[in-house]
């Protein structure tokens, strides 16, 4: 059984959802287009260019999800068509542009294309906090800040700069990652550990920026045995990884809340 490596490069690298309409005056691309895609293929995919956003046989969610930064799960709402339909989109700006700015201008396209409106909404659920571990702030070993300029370097997109990549992050206890970042927001962060630990984790670190992080830690599933996968034997639970390899804490909350994102409307593309 091979170890599996879960990388969250561009989940993180995503910020927070912002799901308010774009004003009038965010840039919009030099040149876009919108066409159905009827192959019946199904692989899709969504990349950016320094300069462009080209989709293929994706759904209006999956751009959606894309352009917000919206993780699958709290996208809800819509119609059936939205999650079934296929689209080729691309656009063209006039010049390089940072992602972020490229992301705005991929929301603007949604908006006047496709109509989408979204909302937000608080919903009572179990959570856990990730905090700050210690009280004088020090991260631990194996987090450090992302460059300025990560967001171009880690994806090929973006303004480039002449600023050296940093080393890749190895883990102080000398194992394999269970998973790694580059580029990651702590809400990234947060969205990855969720996923492990099968239970929402919110991000109330304080935080800001981009960070670069390795983490390594026993594996949460009874199918994955120190027995059969003995360099797993002396890795620390997840909760004991946060705070001795990030500087974090993982603190549980029975009473805390998840912000969902509402595809409260939305049309069949307008015509190029």
């Amino acid at each position: 059984m091979h170890r599996v490596m879960m990388s969250l490069a561009l989940l993180c690298a995503l910020p927070n959802a912002g799901v308010a309409q774009q004003p009038s005056s965010t840039p919009t691309f030099e040149a876009a287009s919108v066409k159905p895609n009827t192959s019946g293929n199904p692989g899709w995919s969504i990349s950016y260019t320094a300069d462009s956003l080209r989709a293929t046989n994706a759904t209006l969610s999956a751009l959606i999800q894309s352009a917000y930064g919206i993780r699958p799960d709290r996208l809800v709402g819509g119609q059936n068509w939205m999650r079934t339909t296929r689209f080729d989109v691309h656009g063209k700006a006039a010049q390089a542009l940072p992602r972020e700015q490229l992301r705005l201008m991929a929301q603007r396209l949604l908006e006047n294309r496709f109509g989408v409106l979204l909302t937000k909404e608080q919903r009572a659920q179990d959570v856990y906090v990730l905090r700050l571990a210690r009280s004088d702030g020090r991260m631990g070993p194996d987090v450090r800040r992302a460059a300025d300029d990560c967001l171009g370097s880690a994806f090929g997109g973006g303004v480039p700069t002449s600023q050296p990549p940093q080393p890749r992050l190895k883990s102080s206890t000398g194992a394999d990652p269970t998973f790694s970042g580059r580029c990651a927001t702590m809400t990234g962060l947060a969205d990855g550990l969720s996923r492990s630990l099968g239970v929402e984790v919110v991000d109330q670190t304080g935080l800001q920026g981009r960070w670069d992080f390795v983490i390594a830690y026993a594996p949460l599933s009874p199918d994955v045995s120190p027995v059969h996968e003995p360099a797993l034997a002396d890795l620390p639970s997840v909760f004991v990884a946060v705070e001795e390899q990030l500087g974090l804490r993982l603190e549980r909350n029975a009473h805390g809340s998840v912000e969902y994102v509402i595809l409260a409307a939305a049309h069949a593309p307008t015509d190029n």
